[in-house]
């Protein structure tokens, strides 16, 4: 049964996540933002669930294996990171690789604080 609800959690995940990508990208800002985005939101979330508060593991899969694992994106990430690199941005590598990573965590962190 639970993975019946990662599977739907997943949908769920990857569907939130394309309507991120294509809202960044309608408000014409650059789609590696949405990569940013959706990772540091995911990791304010994970700091929620992570707190113990759901106690089914059924529930707690649906959210976090399954929406939240679909709607980050680690691949996504890397791929960005490759083009920027190619594309010669090296303020751009710089600051993507740092709200992807240091935002992940703080986001996490204040996700957890919310309790």
């Amino acid at each position: 049964m639970e993975w019946i609800m990662v599977s739907f959690g997943g949908g769920v995940g990857a569907a939130l996540r394309y309507l991120v990508q294509l809202w960044i990208v309608k408000i014409k800002i650059s789609s590696y933002w949405a990569t940013a985005s959706v990772n540091v939101l995911g990791s304010i979330f994970l700091g929620i669930a992570s707190h113990g508060v759901i106690e089914s593991s059924t529930i707690l899969a649906f959210l976090t294996v399954g929406i939240l694992g679909a709607f980050t994106t680690f691949s996504t990430f890397a791929f960005d990171i490759v083009k920027l690199i190619e594309a010669k941005k090296w303020r751009t590598v710089f600051l993507f690789i740092s709200v992807n990573l240091i935002g992940g965590i703080l986001g996490f962190l204040i996700g957890w604080a919310l309790k």
